[in-house]
């Protein structure tokens, strides 16, 4: 009896734990040099994918102010369940650090699609659905390129990538990174951000579901798969820590 009642408290222990790193707010920052961007510019933009069930509080919007040009939600802003009050709270949360850009993720379609979209629109996020924009009031000439999400929807790679120029510093984005290789087949991508996979949400050790998330600089590209923000199934983590992201891309000093 002794034995299972330490065992219980262990158990107790490690879910009280793993339902703490669950809810934390971990923001990493990463940087990426970019041959065609002018020496000394730089271009910061805000990362989140995977929001679910989470509440994006005004702490986190605090810490952020000043740090972003844009922001990005890369899918599953919501999921089945959500009030349509808290989706529309955490948009304008991150309305406040910039102008929006949202890829669907699986879960987004959970939701009755109508009143999401309408939620969207009225707060001027822009919807990338297999199509691209040149972001305004930038020195430089960058394209933030979005799919549709892969698992409820249709993606059409050419059509996304249909209006990219190639002195254009482009930015992909994908709610599963599946899609990477895609997009590296059509064009040639500065950044590629997707989230989707949660880090395997629940790791022990080297061993989870799926790989952890990373950010990865490769020739002139970088690949960043986040952990994402919320959880889905049970609010737990561990091994694979709740995060969202601030990228700043940079032109580097030239040698004279």
């Amino acid at each position: 009896m002794e034995v299972v009642m330490i065992m219980v408290f262990f158990l107790v222990l490690l879910v009280g734990y793993m339902l703490y790193l669950a809810f934390q707010v971990n923001v990493k920052e990463h940087t990426m040099p970019i041959r065609e961007m002018k020496e000394g510019e730089r271009f910061h933009l805000f990362f989140i994918s995977d929001i679910h069930r989470r509440k994006i509080s005004d702490q986190l919007i605090h810490s952020l102010m000043g740090k972003a040009d844009i922001v990005v939600i890369g899918g599953d802003l919501t999921e089945k369940g959500v009030p349509f009050s808290r989706i529309e709270q955490n948009i304008k949360q991150l309305c406040k650090l910039g102008n929006v850009y949202f890829v669907y993720g699986n879960n987004d379609r959970e939701v009755e699609e109508q009143t999401f979209r309408s939620i969207l629109e009225e707060n001027g996020v822009v919807l990338l659905k297999n199509d691209s924009v040149l972001l305004p009031k930038t020195n430089q000439s960058i394209r933030i390129v979005g799919i549709d999400d892969g698992f409820t929807g249709k993606v059409r790679i050419y059509d996304a990538f249909r209006d990219v120029k190639d002195d254009e510093i482009v930015i992909f984005v994908s709610h599963a990174p599946a899609f990477f290789s895609n997009a590296k087949k059509v064009a040639k991508p500065h950044l590629l951000l997707a989230g989707h996979l949660h880090g395997g949400q629940i790791r022990f050790g080297r061993f989870g579901l799926y790989e952890n998330g990373s950010f990865q600089i490769k020739e002139n590209s970088a690949e960043l798969i986040s952990n994402g923000f919320g959880t889905t199934g049970v609010p737990l983590r561990l091994g694979a820590k709740s995060e969202c992201h601030i990228i700043t891309l940079y032109g580097e000093v030239r040698k004279k």
